[in-house]
């Protein structure tokens, strides 16, 4: 029985599972891999939340 396959693969969508993700300065990295082997990276860029403050007898 042969290791390899022999015949031509079929063309497929890929079903991306994560393995891991990591906050970074450059944003979220995100490593991802597909049943049929291939594996990708992905950052997304961070978010950026806006800060609210209050100040006590200020308001309304």
């Amino acid at each position: 029985m042969p290791l390899h396959q022999t015949g031509a693969m079929t063309e497929h969508e890929h079903r991306w599972t994560t393995d891991s993700t990591h906050s970074t300065s450059e944003g979220m990295v995100t490593y991802q891999r597909c049943r049929c082997g291939e594996h990708r990276v992905a950052l997304s860029a961070p978010i950026l939340q806006a800060h609210t403050s209050t100040r006590p007898g200020r308001g309304r």
